[in-house]
């Protein structure tokens, strides 16, 4: 992949700093698929701090101006004139270089685009690092055992540097574990931090201190006209594709395309602005998970040049121990399968960029718990001394839950009784589950299970004076989607070898998101109803109709049927048993659960910790 690694601090005379830098960006390749990237390494060797850069981009380079180094890794586009026409003479770097002079780190707040960022000073012994507003491009960052500030965009260049200390503790396996993926501001590593989307850390003179350099800018309001806001969400569309795809060859663009909103949507502009492009699905023989008839829907109504691929078992057998390999943490989403093969599918076209529709819910209220989570809150409209004097005994009596109404009722106010954001993850496995119920008594010991809530909770209240749908907007664009689902997509196609761009993410068209009036996002709780509205004329209407499904994997299915999946996960799980970290019950519930043909609560985690095992093995 490509990134940025480097440190500040002084080396000492055991270690050659080119050696140093060198080694700590060869870890951005993790293989065949990303190795000739690293032709193009730029560097300085410096012992009191080095920096290095791997980039696809031939306009990204390492400066060096008046004592500061920098480093830019992705695209910048600049919202300061001075600092725009510096960058378009002399490059970006050196406009970084300047702006840091002028601005501080308010230099960050002119900066649009998906990029990370590194600007040191040996002599001033000082760095910055940051990554853009969405969180397309990763960095990790921590100090090393004499306090020299560490940074890379992957775990592995961090370890890579002289006598850097990386532990994973048991807290760090059961955070991974909450939500099979590890969540920024943690890593899987004690020692190592990640930054957020719009965060930045500066090191100056020892001292390390974190911040935001951008807000989401939500609105406070909640009504307006829906067909103005329509017709501005038109332009604003057309306007992120035209942005998205400068730079691109528009004869080796195409789009993931699942016959969704987003991905339909996406495709339709690539064909609108781009006058052509191949789009790219994945199927599957289980009706459950399949949806390739809706994205043959719309690229017959687009026009695109479609391809299909059908995922089988085999192919996750095949692919397994490479995705493991590739991740720089533990990454436990089954829907990595899909998108590796629908991206070395492009690949095998003849495409080089993908065009990619996420982002789309957690900007326009996409997701169903926004809407259950409001309803539920309506519960408490109803008066405190109505609910505690007269319905809730009512709902406590025996057998109440027999009666429809009152076993709703009862339900609600017992959801209601949680607090948010701890309500959204309320329905999920270890919530009000002890640590010491899944894990060893050695390792439960270690683990405070408030730490996943309690990361969630700063998220959330983040934007405490915001809106409740809002709120949980800009959680899911932490964790849903910059933890999550970026990470999916741009590994999977650094994997297969294709760029990946993601036009609901343009700067323009988030800031225009955040502006909507909130009661014109979704309306008589119909998801996307603002969205769908808006382009009912340009997608084609069984796109506009369709269940929200994803672009999952049906491994729940697979597990019990196909041998070799169930071999190779519950050979991996019975590795894992020997670290030492689960509970032999535990593991033995799971595997009981890989065997059953229907979803039970601890089967699911088959993938998740199969997946753990791989990657250990992978990168320790």
């Amino acid at each position: 992949m490509t990134g940025i690694s480097g440190w500040v601090g002084a080396l000492g005379d055991m270690h050659a700093p080119d050696d140093v830098i060198t080694n700590m960006a060869n870890r951005l390749s993790r293989g065949a698929h990303d190795h000739h990237l690293l032709q193009d390494l730029q560097k300085n060797a410096d012992p009191m701090g080095s920096i290095s850069l791997v980039s696809r981009y031939d306009f990204n380079d390492v400066v060096e101006y008046e004592g500061y180094y920098s480093a830019i890794c992705g695209k910048v586009i600049w919202q300061n004139s001075d600092l725009k026409s510096l960058a378009l003479a002399r490059g970006d770097g050196l406009a970084l270089i300047e702006g840091y002079k002028r601005y501080k780190s308010d230099v960050l707040k002119m900066m649009q685009g998906a990029w990370s960022i590194a600007l040191i000073s040996p002599k001033r012994k000082m760095a910055l690092v940051a990554v853009d507003r969405m969180g397309v491009n990763p960095m990790c960052f921590g100090l090393g055992k004499n306090n020299e500030f560490v940074f890379s965009s992957v775990t592995d260049g961090m370890r890579a540097f002289p006598d850097f200390v990386a532990t994973i503790s048991p807290q760090n396996i059961y955070n991974y574990l909450y939500f099979f993926v590890v969540p920024a501001p943690t890593s899987i590593f004690d020692e190592i931090s990640k930054l957020e989307a719009a965060q930045y850390a500066l090191y100056e003179d020892g001292n390390l201190s974190t911040g935001y350099y951008w807000e989401m800018p939500y609105t406070t309001e909640k009504k307006g006209n829906l067909e103005d806001w329509a017709e501005r969400l038109r332009a604003q569309l057309d306007q992120a594709m035209i942005t998205t795809m400068e730079g691109g060859n528009s004869s080796t663009t195409g789009s993931f395309l699942s016959g969704g909103l987003d991905s339909s949507t996406v495709s339709g502009l690539m064909m609108k602005h781009n006058g052509g492009g191949k789009s790219f699905t994945i199927g599957f023989d289980d009706p459950k998970y399949d949806e390739s008839d809706f994205a043959r829907i719309a690229a017959n109504h687009f026009g695109t040049d479609h391809n299909e691929y059908f995922v089988v078992p085999e192919d996750v057998t095949e692919v397994q121990e490479k995705i493991a390999e590739i991740y720089d943490e533990p990454y436990g989403n089954t829907s990595a399968v899909p998108a590796y093969y629908c991206a070395k599918m492009a690949k095998e076209q003849g495409v080089d960029l993908l065009l990619a529709g996420d982002g789309g819910d957690e900007l326009f209220a996409g997701n169903e718990r926004y809407i259950s989570m409001q309803s539920i809150e309506k519960y408490g409209l109803i008066p405190n001394s109505l609910r505690k004097g007269f319905l809730e005994p009512i709902l406590s009596l025996p057998g109440a839950s027999r009666l429809p109404i009152l076993s709703k009722a009862k339900n609600l106010s017992k959801r209601h009784a949680i607090p948010m954001p701890d309500r959204l993850y309320s329905y999920g496995f270890f919530y009000g589950r002890a640590p010491e119920d899944i894990f060893t008594s050695g390792a439960a010991g270690d683990i405070n299970a408030d730490i996943p809530l309690d990361i969630m909770r700063k998220k959330y209240d983040h934007y405490e004076d915001s809106q409740m749908v809002q709120r949980m907007m800009y959680l899911d664009l932490q964790i849903t989607l910059a933890d999550n689902d970026l990470r999916k997509v741009n590994r999977m196609c650094d994997l297969a070898g294709v760029e990946v761009r993601y036009p609901f993410l343009e700067s323009e068209l988030v800031d225009f998101a955040a502006s909507v009036p909130t009661d014109i996002l979704s309306q008589g709780g119909e998801l996307r109803y603002f969205f769908k509205h808006a382009l009912k004329d340009f997608l084609p209407p069984e796109v506009i109709t369709k269940e929200k499904h994803g672009f999952g994997l049906p491994f729940m299915s697979w597990i019990h049927q196909d041998k070799k999946i169930y071999e190779q996960i519950t050979d991996n799980l019975s590795d894992f048993r020997k670290r030492g970290y689960l509970n032999d019950s535990f593991i033995d519930e799971i595997i009981m659960g890989c065997g059953q043909s229907e979803e039970t609560g601890a089967g699911g985690f088959g993938w998740d910790v199969a997946m753990l095992e791989i990657w250990l093995k992978k990168h320790l």
